[in-house]
């Protein structure tokens, strides 16, 4: 019965999604407010007035906008700038980049196929599209775009790498290691390359994907979300106490990481250190009153204490937050017999 119920604590640490990241896309977009970009963009605009039908104006006070985060006005700029020079592939790639910040997917796309009729050779909207392609999982138009950079840029790291994201949509691990690789080899700072062979081999419980994630941290130290990738890494293999410390790590960094804190205590449960887990349980949900799964985990400790009251309480307002949560209910018929 203990075991069962270890394993239901162990099932609770998977479910807690990865953290996400920025795409390239989106990373073009940093904010920069500074009065030297919005006195050129007040420029720019003296210089419309008398030139309104320069699309190359409009083009740059467009980038200005974005590069302010003033999404709208330069949306506005772009479009402009492609009905007047409709046959610029620069303007169409730009148009794109500003659509799929603004969560327009459908019009990136077409803006970015535009680009990639009117310019055979732009590898900034092939890789564009493929990143779109393998969003929606339209494969083989995304693997089209990757060869056709690859064709001419073999050593591309991004085509590379995005070829191992493909590669794993079809559940090809090997094929994706493989391609991954390549990238790291073009581009040794290639930090969502590291991220991702760390996660590969995380799931091979494979010693290689410590290295992978210390070389993505040697690149980005403050990267919570990695020392948290170590610390599942250090559980899944055993490694309990490495694990813990690994999930401090990321407390360091992000003192509210509800994640990494429940995860510590469930680890505790397992090494048997109870009180400590109620402890950690505890601070929990002082980062979130309403976090289900450590209202579980507590209810669970108590229920392993022998405190019935405490365990029952927990096990209740868990189900307060999810009536049909199964743990709590299997918890509460447990310590009802």
């Amino acid at each position: 019965m203990k075991n069962t119920l270890l394993l239901s604590l162990c099932a609770l640490l998977f479910s807690c999604g990865q953290e996400s990241t920025t795409t390239s896309a989106e990373n073009s977009f940093e904010t920069n407010t500074t009065n030297s970009v919005l006195l050129r963009i007040d420029s720019l605009s003296s210089r419309i007035s008398t030139d309104s039908l320069n699309a190359a104006l409009y083009f740059e006070r467009g980038e200005l906008y974005l590069k302010s985060k003033s999404l709208n006005p330069g949306a506005n700029d772009l479009l402009r700038a492609v009905k007047l020079d409709s046959t610029n592939a620069l303007y169409w790639q730009q148009l794109g980049t500003l659509h799929y910040a603004m969560k327009n997917s459908r019009f990136a796309k077409n803006s970015w196929e535009e680009c990639a009729r009117l310019d055979s050779r732009n590898i900034d909207c092939r890789l564009s599209l493929a990143e779109i392609y393998l969003a929606v999982g339209e494969l083989k138009k995304g693997q089209a775009k990757i060869n056709e950079v690859l064709d001419f840029d073999a050593k591309n790291a991004d085509a590379l790498y995005l070829s191992g994201n493909y590669a794993l949509m079809e559940a090809d691990t090997v094929k994706a290691i493989k391609y991954i690789q390549a990238s790291i080899n073009q581009n040794q700072e290639f930090f969502k390359a590291y991220d991702l062979m760390g996660v590969l081999y995380s799931a091979k419980e494979d010693l290689l994907a410590l290295d992978y994630f210390n070389s993505a941290l040697r690149l980005q130290p403050n990267r919570y979300d990695i020392h948290y990738k170590v610390g599942m890494f250090y559980q899944n293999i055993g490694a309990y106490n490495d694990g813990i410390l690994a999930y401090k790590r990321a407390l360091e960094i992000n003192p509210e990481h509800k994640t990494s804190m429940h995860n510590i205590a469930v680890l505790h449960v397992f090494m048997g250190k109870n009180t400590n887990a109620l402890e950690v349980f505890t601070k929990a949900l002082n980062i979130d009153d309403m976090y289900l799964e450590a209202y579980f985990g507590r209810a669970y400790t108590h229920e392993l204490l022998g405190d019935f009251v405490n365990a029952e309480s927990d096990y209740r307002t868990a189900l307060m937050l999810d009536p049909a949560y199964r743990p709590a209910i299997d918890g509460l018929e447990r310590i009802g017999k």
